[in-house]
């Protein structure tokens, strides 16, 4: 019996020693958000998955000259406040750190998620606090994508022993809009219905 116990102890500090250095990554940022079948809910700790893409990047080996390579990339926009991108390449493991962009009319600049009332249209539009509106542009080391996909995965935090952490959910929802700013919900809505018509 004492032996049974000390496996199963072990395992589940496995299972949470795993889970750590992922779950230090992801920091709270409340967010509301619509799904794609229009039900409207809130996530605190979340990744959105943003799609897989062959990007082109500048990458130096030990002993070599820096050369250009094409590398496959997956892009999650983490409530951290970043985008990641990882992924392989003909050297390797790849790893990088996409910014985000706003694409108008006068051209493309750099956002901050604070600067972010909400994205929309499955993630190919953005809505600034400032009432900007344009394009969604996620900026792989000078390699510019918009979403493919937009998919949500939400993680809570769960007691092991005493101490907290993050476990990630088994639903990934399909979303329309994700919101960051409180009251904005309804604004999003109008947003993304319109952007539906204009389809």
């Amino acid at each position: 019996m004492i032996r049974r116990r000390t496996v199963v102890l072990a395992a589940v500090f496995m299972a949470v020693m795993v889970s750590v250095p992922f779950a230090r990554s992801i920091l709270e940022k409340k967010v509301s958000y619509i799904s794609a079948s229009g039900a409207t809910g809130q996530a605190r700790f979340w990744t959105i998955f943003l799609g897989n893409f062959d990007c082109t990047m500048m990458r130096k080996n030990p002993g070599e000259a820096e050369k250009q390579i094409q590398a496959s990339v997956n892009l999650q926009l983490l409530s951290s406040g970043y985008i990641e991108g990882n992924g392989y390449g003909v050297t390797g493991k790849v790893e990088s750190l996409p910014t985000m962009e706003i694409r108008g009319s006068d051209g493309e600049r750099k956002i901050s998620i604070d600067s972010i009332e909400y994205i929309y249209d499955y993630g190919r539009k953005v809505h600034l606090v400032s009432g900007e509106d344009g394009e969604f542009v996620i900026n792989v080391e000078s390699d510019k994508k918009v979403a493919k996909k937009f998919l949500m995965r939400e993680f809570k935090l769960t007691n092991y022993f005493g101490e907290e952490i993050l476990k990630e959910g088994s639903e990934e929802i399909p979303l329309a809009a994700v919101i960051f700013s409180k009251d904005a919900l309804a604004r999003a809505k109008a947003a993304q219905a319109k952007a539906e018509q204009g389809q």
